[in-house]
């Protein structure tokens, strides 16, 4: 009987001491992973502030700025499907040549000179004008004649409005890679993405309530509404911007970090092997042309950009199948939130396990199936529905490839927004033609070979996501392809001094990761 008793207690005590080492083993557990859901967690308080200032005033101006970005550009699509086309009278491929050819053909002119002259004018004076001006000009298109003419002007309007909006997305980027290390940057440009499939929901949701209560008020169409609000809109959040953009840490004039918080910035940036920017020379723009690069992330973003492209073109599948123009406009935002959900898993394990390829491979894949269910085009609706969402899926991975070309020209900010306004440029200069063949409206939504071309390039885009984890994987082992990435300048160097540079550099990060 006392056995039985003195076995009930030893229990009872077991019991009591093994509650604080549960408790002891999930707080060390959350010690040791809380950086992966935020990565200032781990930070010491003075940092945390800083970060806070640092996130709250960049990522809203940026977020704000690619959500209206995104919303002139989605806007164009709701309103040809809200009576814009029958109005006007479009044919054919006109819808193309507005929507896309024409703002692209001023989109690529503008990439690479607007980033060639933020190396040389602060980012808080360059974008705010650039944004201004788009939103006037938006706001134009609502006053155009409703006639063959008309889609001429409009043609010119939306020349314009590309030309202005090719300094926003590069620009942003490059601005968001001057103030982030890799650990940081996958999550902020993911909430950057976010921000475009939030503005693409908002504008289907926005011109469905505009249809419905705002058409034929003062004798303007829901769609000319939607032009107006937009231009109104941005006018606001492009004055924020000349308060709110910090430049970068090594010329910051902002008002809202203290000198030793810039000092602060300065130093962890310094510390993350990011250089900062100076003037754009020769040397440096021949040593970016001679390195993998400059040609190799540009062909795997195009192959990104012309593939998504596809999944803007469900609206006029639901036309054709004659839903109302109400879930015309709403039944795509579905689209949207599988994207940021995606988005959120992209950029939070990317950074997590600290590569971005897997992310890319994984997604284009998934991509890929939903473009070769549309290529088999099933009887079932439903099916169909599937194939068009899973064409959203795949879209962060172009904010994967923007951090990824920051994070591989990180000693040269020159060489970075050279290479991000490449990149963009020769994708969109793809995307100003080949929709005119692929996804030739005048057929819509039948565009034959558009589908598993698309398919093509999603898996093609996968695949390059592997090359360049491998090139780097083999630069870092000491590896160089001829000429070396490490310096701004053309310099021919010989194998055994990359080794020796190499060496040194693995017993830095070794004494770094001891400490």
């Amino acid at each position: 009987m006392s056995s039985l008793k003195e076995s009930e207690v030893r229990t009872q005590n077991i019991d009591i001491n093994s509650e604080p080492e549960e408790k002891s083993k999930w707080k060390i557990l959350w010690q040791k992973h809380k950086s992966k859901l935020w990565d200032t967690l781990d930070k010491s308080p003075e940092e945390r502030r800083v970060m806070f200032k640092v996130d709250w005033w960049i990522l809203t101006y940026a977020c704000l700025g690619y959500f209206l970005k995104t919303l002139d550009q989605t806007n164009f699509s709701n309103a040809y499907a809200s009576g814009m086309k029958e109005d006007y009278g479009f044919k054919k491929n006109e819808y193309n040549l507005a929507s896309a050819t024409m703002f692209n053909i001023g989109y690529i002119i503008g990439q690479v000179p607007s980033q060639m002259v933020l190396t040389r004018v602060r980012y808080s004076i360059w974008l705010p004008t650039m944004e201004l001006l788009w939103g006037i000009v938006c706001m134009c298109i609502a006053a155009t004649p409703k006639s063959q003419h008309g889609i001429h002007v409009i043609y010119a309007l939306r020349f314009l409005i590309g030309l202005f909006e090719s300094t926003s997305y590069a620009g942003l980027i490059g601005l968001l890679g001057s103030w982030y290390t890799p650990l940081e940057l996958g999550k902020r440009a993911g909430i950057f993405q976010i921000s475009s499939s939030v503005s693409n929901m908002f504008s289907g949701y926005l011109q469905a309530a505009l249809h419905k209560g705002m058409d034929g008020r003062l004798g303007l169409r829901s769609y000319q509404w939607l032009f107006i609000f937009d231009g109104i809109i941005t006018i606001p959040i492009a004055l924020y911007g000349y308060l709110s953009i910090p430049d970068s840490p090594a010329n910051t004039k902002a008002w809202w970090l203290k000198p030793d918080q810039k000092e602060l910035m300065r130093n962890k940036i310094a510390a993350a092997k990011r250089a900062p920017p100076k003037k754009l020379t020769w040397n440096s723009l021949k040593a970016l042309f001679s390195s993998w690069p400059a040609y190799l992330f540009p062909a795997c973003f195009i192959c990104h950009v012309s593939a998504i492209r596809l999944y803007s073109y469900m609206n006029l599948w639901l036309k054709y199948k004659k839903f109302s123009v109400t879930k015309i406009n709403t039944l795509p935002t579905a689209g949207y939130g599988i994207q940021i959900f995606c988005t959120i898993i992209m950029a939070w394990t990317s950074d997590a396990i600290h590569k971005r390829y897997p992310l890319i491979i994984t997604f284009t894949t998934i991509s890929a199936i939903g473009a070769l269910i549309l290529t088999i085009w099933p009887s079932s609706t439903s099916a169909m529905f599937a194939g068009w969402y899973l064409l959203f899926c795949e879209t962060g991975c172009g904010i994967l490839f923007m951090s990824w070309i920051n994070e591989t020209l990180a000693f040269s900010a020159e060489q970075r927004l050279v290479c991000i306004g490449l990149t963009q440029t020769l994708a969109f200069t793809f995307q100003a033609w080949l929709p005119l063949i692929i996804y030739n409206t005048g057929n819509a939504p039948f565009f034959g070979s558009g589908y598993p071309v698309a398919m093509s390039l999603f898996l093609a885009e996968g695949f390059g996501s592997l090359i360049i984890a491998y090139i780097i994987k083999k630069e870092n082992t000491g590896f160089t392809w001829f000429f070396s990435r490490k310096y701004n300048d053309l310099k021919l160097v010989n194998k055994e001094q990359i080794k020796d540079d190499h060496i040194i550099e693995q017993n830095h990060m070794d004494i770094e990761q001891r400490v």
